[in-house]
């Protein structure tokens, strides 16, 4: 019989190369996803980027528009009126249209500060104290333009009639950059106080002036309101230590009791 010849069994090869090979693949694909995230990541940044310069030059432009409207309505402010037939009013109402179109767009100190004038200037003192307010608000740290926002603030206020917020403000006005306008601040504080017959009030602020600002302009005002003062008390003494007889002849009085036939 013929001889079965046995089939050799065929050896399973490793599934070690499998294995790497299923590695690599995965590597592969861990590559091609955080590439893909990569790009997806850099076309995102590249449209922010895009829309931020877009947005750069169009606030630019506007800021530009802005800045334009501003400078004519000073010019318009401060320039002479051009119409023999116009008058200083019409020109405050012409410079207020522009400084509004300015801070419709974007407001900046000056332009709300000038604004706030034009309607002083115009008596218009509730909508001054209007825009002075927003300024002190939105810009009340900027220390160069903040004190003369402050003085025309509680000038509007007494112009108002509201005597209490006026000296609050100047309370204000008198602690900007460390108390360098103080001095401004109580001079108008003492005249205030002089006129509604607050006599002592006044002249301890004018001599508070003297004693800490004695360079200060309003020096010279402060000292002659103090001496004006202590020349009337020392007149109105030497008149009461006279007898009364001498102080009535000098006065052109008749003396009392005395009867003229």
């Amino acid at each position: 019989m013929p001889k079965m010849i046995k089939k050799r069994a065929v050896k399973k090869k490793s599934s070690q190369g499998d294995e790497v090979k299923s590695t690599a693949l995965q590597a592969l694909d861990v590559l091609r996803k955080r590439q893909k995230q990569i790009i997806t990541a850099a076309s995102a940044i590249a449209v922010i980027v895009i829309l931020y310069m877009g947005f750069a030059l169009y606030s630019s432009s506007l800021k530009n528009k802005a800045y334009s409207l501003e400078m004519e309505a000073n010019s318009v402010y401060y320039g002479p009126v051009k119409d023999e037939s116009a008058s200083d009013e019409d020109k405050w109402k012409k410079a207020i249209e522009m400084y509004k179109k300015a801070i419709d767009i974007t407001a900046t100190p000056t332009a709300l500060f000038y604004l706030g004038n034009c309607y002083f200037n115009l008596g218009e003192y509730e909508k001054a104290i209007k825009e002075y307010n927003v300024f002190t608000d939105k810009f009340g740290r900027e220390q160069a333009i903040v004190a003369l926002v402050y003085q025309k603030l509680a000038s509007a206020y007494f112009r108002t009639g509201r005597n209490d917020k006026a000296l609050e403000t100047l309370g204000k006005f008198a602690k900007v950059e460390s108390g360098i306008f103080r001095d401004t601040a109580l001079i108008i504080e003492a005249r205030y106080h002089e006129k509604t017959g607050q006599k002592e009030k006044a002249l301890d602020q004018y001599r508070t002036i003297l004693t800490e600002f004695p360079t200060s302009p309003w020096s010279v005002e402060a000292k002659a309101k103090v001496a004006t003062d202590e020349a009337e008390s020392r007149q109105a003494e030497e008149i009461s230590e006279e007898p009364e007889v001498k102080r009535e002849e000098k006065t052109g009085e008749q003396p009392k009791n005395v009867s003229i036939e």
